[in-house]
C-alpha cells in the first residue's frame, strides 16, 4: 500500500510537464528540445546544441526513458564531445533493447572510462526505430547534455522520483494521413520481426507530428493506469478480509461458547 501513496505522489509533479517529444525521449536527463522536423536527423534531432548541462554521477549512473509510441533496436550511446556533430562522434552504451513498449523505462549505465574525470562534459543518446507518423520504420535520435560528477556529489532525489518502470504492452496503432489505423504494419505487435535495414530517411514531414501526448500526459496515463488497477486489487482484498473476519466473530457468537467453529460444524 506504500507502494501505492509514492506512486500517487510521484504522478502529480509529473503531470505538470507540457514538452512535446517524438516517439519516446529521456525523461532525465531532460533532453534537448524536441524539433518535429528533424528528429530523425542524426545525432540529436534538434535544433537545439548543448545547453544547460545537468549533473550525472561517475558511477551508479541512470536515465529515465519515456515512449509514447512502441519503439525498436533502442541504442543508448555517450559522445565525450562538447558539441558532437555527427552519428560517429557516439559510442554505444548498452545493448540494442528489441522493443521498448509505451510508458516509463529506467536503465543503469555503465561507468565511462577512467579516463573521464569529475567535470567531464557529455552528451548521452537514445537512437531507436518506430513508425510514428509514417506507415513505415524510420530511425529517431535525441540527446541530453551531462556534466560528470563523484557519486558522492551528486543528489540522487531527481532521478530517483523518475526513475521508475511502468509500461503499457498494449500495441499503439500509428497515425495515418487518411485516419486509417494500419495493421500489418511491420515492427507492431510482441511477434513482428524488427525490420533490419531501414530505407534512407524521408523528407521531413511536419503535419501530425505535433499531436502526440506529452510527457507530463503519458506519464499520468501509465502511473495512473498502473494506480487504478492496484487500488481496485488493494480494496478488493480489504473487503474480503474485512468480510471473513466479520463471519468469524458471527460463527463465535452463535456457538454459545465464544470460539471459532468450522464451517462443517455449524
Amino acid at each position: 500500500m506504500h507502494r501505492l501513496f509514492l506512486l500517487a505522489g510521484l504522478a502529480v509533479p509529473i503531470l505538470a510537464t507540457e514538452e512535446d517529444m517524438g516517439p519516446a525521449a529521456f525523461l532525465w536527463p531532460p533532453d534537448r528540445a524536441w524539433s518535429a522536423h528533424i528528429d530523425n536527423n542524426a545525432p540529436c534531432g534538434s535544433v537545439e546544441g548543448p545547453g544547460k548541462r545537468v549533473q550525472f554521477p561517475l558511477t551508479g549512473g541512470r536515465i529515465s526513458l519515456v515512449a509514447q509510441d512502441d519503439s525498436y533496436e533502442t541504442m543508448i550511446a555517450i559522445s565525450y564531445k562538447n558539441d558532437p556533430r555527427s552519428q560517429s562522434d557516439f559510442t554505444p552504451l548498452t545493448p540494442p533493447i528489441r522493443e521498448l513498449d509505451p510508458g516509463h523505462t529506467c536503465l543503469p549505465l555503465p561507468p565511462p572510462p577512467s579516463s573521464i574525470a569529475e567535470g567531464t562534459n557529455a552528451t548521452l543518446q537514445v537512437r531507436y526505430t518506430a513508425d510514428f507518423d509514417h506507415p513505415f520504420n524510420q530511425l529517431f535520435y535525441a540527446c541530453a547534455d551531462i556534466t560528470f560528477v563523484r557519486a558522492a556529489s551528486f543528489d540522487p532525489t531527481t532521478i530517483n522520483a523518475v526513475c521508475f518502470n511502468a509500461t503499457s504492452p498494449v500495441d499503439v496503432p500509428a497515425p495515418t494521413a487518411t485516419n486509417v489505423v494500419p495493421t500489418d504494419l511491420p515492427g507492431h505487435g510482441d511477434n513482428e520481426p524488427v525490420i533490419p535495414g531501414l530505407s534512407p530517411t524521408p523528407e521531413p514531414v511536419d503535419a501530425g507530428k505535433g499531436g502526440g501526448l506529452s510527457k507530463g500526459a503519458l506519464a499520468g496515463v501509465v502511473v495512473g493506469s498502473v494506480l487504478g488497477v492496484a487500488v481496485v486489487l488493494g480494496l478488493a482484498l480489504l473487503y474480503y478480509r474485512e468480510k471473513q473476519k466479520k463471519e468469524r466473530l458471527e460463527r463465535q457468537r452463535d456457538s454459545g461458547r465464544g470460539v471459532a467453529v468450522d464451517d462443517a460444524t455449524v
